[in-house]
């Protein structure tokens, strides 16, 4: 099937809110571009650039969007300016799943992938706690492609920002030395008639020198829940039937996590990595247990809990990682989230896509 790339919209790359005058064409005319019939390659999903970010919805409804402008927070520094994180995310029913910017860690965001630590040319950056004002994961551009008249899907070009010690003034997404570049694919479809899946591909090549992902508990593909869910209205199970007090530190395929949604229904929420495949171990965990604010969900696929891995093409754990959600508006059983992950990775090794990204 031919494919078709459209540019959405490419920020600059160190000031992406207020982008140079001779950016301003390119973006009115990729708006131009989105707002007409060819970028709506699904008859019934359509997606648009607005407000600083990329949406997609299915039959009029929002059900994603991903931050390309970066957004602000009062109670952030100056340095405090996030972008390429999904926020919000919601199932078929308008259940929003994800939280942003929340009051006890304003740095979480929706789903979204920082390293906590990364070393470059021997000095250690935090790329995790944005307001520290030391790395940044800043997005760059966004590309539509034609997927048909049953999904979407994008390319996104993305990249971790340092600021180098010594430079002092302004934020790393204006001061900022990139050092990782990231390309992710991502696509989102209906997974049967109350659900959506969202499958991530995700690469990452240093620029032009030695990078090392640091080993920390906490670092990576991370998902912070509904603000209204704890451990009093939800249940945490991972692939290997750990709960939400027995999870942390522990390797998992998926984790599944169930509490309330609109009108007393049942939303779950499955979040199923691809490590084992690609990297030959499973990530290990950082969960929320029930004593750290409540139970509030918060889940990371963490590929550096266990060691420090250089950034290259030797070690897939860190440098091409996979990850496929699913959100649904009803239960999600043990055994169904287990039968997913294995369709799920039977699919990639028929298609061949168990290292492409």
């Amino acid at each position: 099937m031919k494919v078709d790339f459209i540019p959405i919209l490419t920020m600059h790359k160190f000031y992406p809110a207020r982008p140079p005058a001779r950016c301003l064409f390119h973006m009115f005319f990729c708006a131009a571009i989105l707002a007409g019939p060819t970028a709506r390659a699904a008859a019934q999903w359509t997606t648009e650039v607005s407000g600083g970010a990329v949406h997609a919805s299915y039959r009029g409804e929002h059900q994603l969007s991903w931050q390309l402008e970066t957004v602000g927070h009062p109670k952030g520094s100056d340095a405090f300016l996030p972008s390429a994180f999904f926020h919000p995310l919601k199932t078929p029913a308008g259940f929003q799943w994800t939280a942003a910017l929340p009051a006890d860690h304003i740095h979480h965001l929706g789903l979204w992938w920082p390293w906590k630590y990364i070393t470059v040319d021997g000095q250690q950056y935090n790329c995790w706690e944005l307001q520290k004002g030391e790395g940044a994961h800043h997005a760059l551009s966004a590309t539509f492609i034609d997927a048909g008249p049953t999904a979407l899907e994008w390319q996104f070009e993305n990249e971790i920002l340092v600021r180098r010690s010594g430079d002092e003034t302004g934020p790393p997404v204006t001061k900022g030395i990139p050092v990782i570049h990231e390309t992710v694919h991502a696509r989102i479809a209906r997974h049967g008639e109350n659900a959506n899946v969202i499958d991530l591909k995700i690469l990452q090549t240093p620029v032009d020198q030695p990078v090392t992902i640091n080993q920390h508990h906490y670092s990576g593909f991370a998902w912070r829940g509904p603000e209204t869910w704890d451990k009093s209205n939800s249940v945490l199970t991972t692939s290997r039937g750990h709960t939400r007090d027995q999870a942390n530190g522990s390797g998992a395929r998926w984790v599944l996590v169930t509490g309330p949604g609109k009108d007393g229904a049942t939303v779950s929420v499955l979040i199923m990595s691809a490590a084992p495949d690609i990297a030959d171990t499973p990530e290990r965990m950082r969960v929320w247990h029930s004593k750290i604010h409540h139970g509030t969900p918060f889940v990371n696929f963490n590929p550096v809990q266990a060691e420090a891995l250089p950034l290259d093409a030797d070690h897939p754990a860190v440098f091409h990682r996979q990850y496929r959600v699913i959100a649904a508006d009803r239960e999600i059983t043990t055994e169904e989230a287990e039968t997913e992950w294995r369709a799920w990775r039977a699919s990639a090794a028929r298609h061949k896509d168990i290292g492409n990204i």
